[in-house]
């Protein structure tokens, strides 16, 4: 296998991961435990999981994009009861003021399991999923965002490339041309245990290739060169700028395995073939799957697993030179306050907390009190946590020693907090309040 350093040459910002498998993981703590590995990892991509009820908390996603980690956002809507435009302008227009450009809807429409049974079996499948997704699609465009095509299942119950070009002339003879030329495709890349040179060239190639039936000696699109295929009926249908996310690197399938050894092989096979200029149109390549709970079917194929191993793909990959990985975020892998130990710079996402102490048997009203008129004139982020205040730029301590310990107010400073503490009574932190 190539060294870390080796690899330092092969690693561009076309790297990306998806995240986590649930919408549980946005918080404060999950942002300062994996910004870092993903910035040891010089990822330049992140795909996350969000609901259609609530947003992914912003902070989260202005620490990716403080890291230059460009969010891609995927919702997992249900067939046929996907929401209404009306039902996700506001989300919709919270992740564009956010930042974030891309927002996939829907996944592997071309499967049953995406649909509900009865569904699944009515006529004119493609048409009633172009009634739900082109909407939608519209009002991301309004709202400024990119959307992006969903992933399909190669082969799947519904031949994806037929899917596919059905989907397109459909979208085209609404009079979506606008949309086809703004839109963005996912691509499913699973290699199917198949070489990485498996259905390369496309359809001009493998002609032969039909639905439900590839010839012998002949290839199709279910491998690694998926997105040639994608790349081809885009074109064809009138696509202009065809830009193409590969999801799902780096494996056979979500329930077929490589083993640790052939893992790291092909994903550094994958990563030197993403540098050449025939992957212009592939924006990202993004690797399954970066973490997952103890217990679920992802955690087997995570590359952090949920009791602290990793694959070895990970040391071969992570960048420990500071001067190839610079993102102004810290390489150190978790924080509390309990390790005051090889202080770092952490990143910044939020720009000020208020700090507040707590104690056992609960919080002081008389703190909530005497800081109201200062949350009312900054806004800060308020809370209780080291570990969240960490992430700001700068940090208004309310509390002497006897709530936070010294050593806690100095990891502050370390980490390249700007660090204001205030104590006394509640009459003389009032006072010194009002002055800010």
């Amino acid at each position: 296998m190539k060294t870390s350093k080796e690899n330092s040459t092969l690693i561009t910002n076309k790297i990306g991961f998806h995240y986590f498998q649930d919408t549980a993981h946005y918080t404060n703590k999950d942002l300062n435990t994996w910004l870092p590995e993903l910035v040891k990892l010089n990822a330049g991509w992140v795909v996350l999981l969000s609901d259609s009820s609530r947003a992914i908390p912003e902070q989260f996603i202005h620490g990716l994009k403080t890291a230059n980690i460009t969010p891609i956002v995927h919702f997992y809507f249900r067939l046929p009861d996907a929401p209404s435009p009306a039902d996700m302008r506001a989300i919709f227009e919270a992740y564009a003021h956010w930042g974030v450009k891309y927002v996939v809807m829907f996944n592997k429409p071309n499967q049953i399991s995406s649909w509900s049974s009865a569904s699944w079996s009515q006529q004119d499948l493609v048409e009633r999923f172009i009634d739900r997704f082109q909407p939608l699609a519209n009002e991301a465009l309004r709202c400024g965002l990119i959307p992006v095509f969903p992933p399909l299942e190669p082969g799947g119950d519904y031949w994806d490339t037929s899917f596919l070009r059905s989907a397109l002339a459909s979208i085209k003879r609404r009079s979506g041309e606008i949309l086809l030329n703004r839109i963005s495709f996912a691509v499913t890349t699973h290699t199917f245990g198949r070489d990485l040179n498996w259905g390369a060239g496309g359809p001009q190639k493998w002609a032969s290739a039909k639905p439900y039936f590839t010839p012998v000696g002949g290839e199709d699109q279910c491998g690694f060169n998926n997105w040639q295929w994608v790349e081809s009926i885009a074109k064809n249908a009138g696509v202009k700028d065809v830009n193409l996310f590969q999801f799902g690197c780096g494996i056979k399938t979500k329930t077929e395995h490589y083993s640790p050894v052939i893992h790291s092989e092909i994903i550094e096979e994958i990563l030197e073939r993403i540098q050449t200029p025939a992957f212009s149109t592939v924006k990202a390549s993004l690797f399954w799957l970066l973490s997952a709970e103890s217990g679920t079917e992802e955690n087997s194929q995570a590359w952090f697993k949920a009791d602290g191993k990793t694959l070895p793909i990970v040391k071969v990959l992570i960048i420990e030179d500071e001067a190839v990985a610079n993102k102004t975020v810290p390489m150190k892998k978790n924080s509390s306050s309990d390790d005051l130990e090889n202080e770092t710079e952490y990143p910044h996402p939020i720009d000020h907390y208020l700090l507040l102490p707590s104690y056992e048997w609960g919080v002081a009203d008389w703190h909530l009190e005497v800081t109201r008129p200062f949350i009312i004139k900054h806004r800060p982020t308020v809370g209780f946590s080291i570990d969240e205040a960490l992430l700001a730029k700068k940090v208004t301590v309310i509390g002497g020693d006897q709530d936070f310990a010294p050593e806690m107010i100095s990891h502050l400073r370390n980490c390249g907090c700007e660090v204001e503490q205030i104590s006394g009574d509640g009459t003389s932190i009032a006072t010194i309040l009002s002055q800010r």
